[in-house]
């Protein structure tokens, strides 16, 4: 795999790419479950890629939302997925917030600067929208990712929490 930034090119893409995006996603799923094996078992990479496919699909649907596609060699090494939605029903926010919804680089081409490169593409993306507000969601115990938006500008705001419904059932609160 070329390892030079300047062998990089990222395009944007619309739902006419999703399938290229398969390996990708899939290699993101078993990193998650890496990082987050206290969250539980995982689907499949079959049955999570279908299902992540589907909601690729509304997304890029949607008006402003966008896939770029960084590649070497003809071949795609990562991609960052943006969703734009209305802004917050409590805070005082824009009008159009966006979500990085996925990012995402393949195993070797990690630690080289993708990344980094997808992320001033979503800001120059987003900037000619005229979108100012970006979120995402991490994986608590996913530290080189909190670390590597933290590097790019973004901190965390909100802490979702989850546990087993069924676990409490009959218990008082």
């Amino acid at each position: 795999m070329p390892s030079s930034l300047d062998e990089l090119h990222i395009l944007r893409a619309g739902s006419e790419r999703i399938a290229d995006l398969e390996p990708l996603w899939k290699s993101l799923h078993t990193h998650h479950a890496t990082v987050a094996p206290q969250l539980g078992p995982v689907r499949s990479p079959e049955e999570s890629w279908a299902r992540r496919r589907l909601l690729y699909q509304r997304m890029l649907n949607q008006p402003g939302s966008f896939v770029l596609i960084a590649e070497q060699a003809e071949r795609a090494v990562g991609y960052a997925l943006v969703a734009v939605h209305g802004g917050s029903d409590t805070w005082q926010t824009p009008d159009q917030v966006a979500k990085l919804e996925t990012l995402s680089v393949l195993p070797d081409a990690r630690s080289s600067g993708i990344g980094s490169a997808l992320m001033h593409a979503v800001y120059e993306e987003l900037q000619q929208a005229e979108i100012t507000e970006i979120m995402v969601n991490v994986i608590a115990s996913n530290k080189d990712a909190l670390r590597f938006y933290e590097r790019h500008g973004l901190m965390p705001k909100i802490m979702m929490l989850q546990g087993s419904i069924q676990s409490r059932t009959g218990e008082e609160s």
